[in-house]
């Protein structure tokens, strides 16, 4: 393990944690803007700079308007893994019935995270990204991630769900309609609005979950530091609202990939991860 400052979030030893965050530094899956391999040492960087996170720990706090409450979930920060450690780590965190939460990192490290848990029985993804990743013509890199997941024993398309897509290739069209995975847009979302959406996904997904945010779904305007930024994307809330609902109710683990620190304007896109990661942890943290 690469020994690295600690989120402030990092409460207890490994042995006693529930959910267990390590980063993955790796970015030779992407092909355009690189740097994403420093996103899991420059969010602990900024947080513990700016104690964003002591500041939540010391006082109740209103976690995104649901009422005051204190964060407690029992939470380890084990710091980086070299690239191709990955997988172990996962299988490790999963066989020991903790949560794994990963910071990436390309989006091709959160197949050899799901790859490394071995999930039993049927389970399904609920994929939060603009591009449906399903490139099959290249496999191993950051546009074919659940076109290699869906290879994965127990991969269950019919209860996965992508979110957020706006630019698919017409190569991805037809595997969508292959495999029968839902998608939704943003103009679903806009349309339909947020509660009918939850009703849909809660319709779709099974038992087993796992979830994994591409930062990129969201509209640059709020994410302006990722990979591959693109117009039109779902709003911050709407991300938090889905997201803390599902895992309310449970998921296998979760990961926020694709985040480029350096095209990142005033830390804005670290920060918003770093609430996701404190927000989707607080709604299972009374499990």
């Amino acid at each position: 393990m690469e020994k690295t400052l600690p989120l402030p979030i990092n409460n207890c030893k490994y042995e006693d944690a529930d959910f267990v965050i390590f980063g993955v530094p790796n970015d030779k899956g992407s092909r355009y803007r690189k740097g994403s391999k420093d996103a899991p040492n420059s969010i602990r960087r900024y947080v513990n700079k700016n104690e964003i996170g002591e500041v939540i720990l010391g006082k109740n706090i209103s976690l995104f308007g649901t009422g005051t409450k204190k964060f407690s979930a029992k939470t380890t920060d084990v710091g980086n893994v070299k690239i191709g450690e990955e997988e172990a780590m996962a299988k490790k965190i999963h066989a020991d019935k903790k949560i794994p939460v990963v910071i990436g990192g390309d989006h091709s490290v959160t197949y050899r995270i799901i790859k490394g848990m071995n999930i039993k029985g049927n389970w399904g993804v609920l994929y939060f990204d603009a591009h449906p990743d399903l490139i099959s013509s290249r496999g191993s890199y950051f546009g074919s991630v659940m076109n290699d997941i869906s290879k994965l024993r127990g991969f269950s398309p019919k209860e996965s769900i992508i979110i957020g897509m706006r630019t698919p290739e017409e190569e991805e069209l037809d595997n969508i309609k292959k495999l029968g995975i839902h998608v939704i847009t943003p103009v679903d979302i806009e349309r339909l609005g947020v509660r009918e959406i939850l009703k849909k996904i809660k319709e779709t997904l099974g038992k087993r979950i796992y979830l994994s945010i591409d930062m990129d779904v969201i509209d640059p305007v709020f994410a302006p530091g990722v990979t591959e930024p693109e117009p039109a994307g779902i709003l911050p809330n709407q991300l938090l609202i889905i997201a803390k609902e599902i895992a309310k109710e449970g998921v296998l683990g979760f990961d926020l990939m694709e985040i480029c620190p350096k095209y990142d304007i005033q830390n804005t896109t670290q920060y918003l991860a770093y609430r996701i990661i404190l927000e989707i942890i607080s709604s299972m943290q009374d499990r």
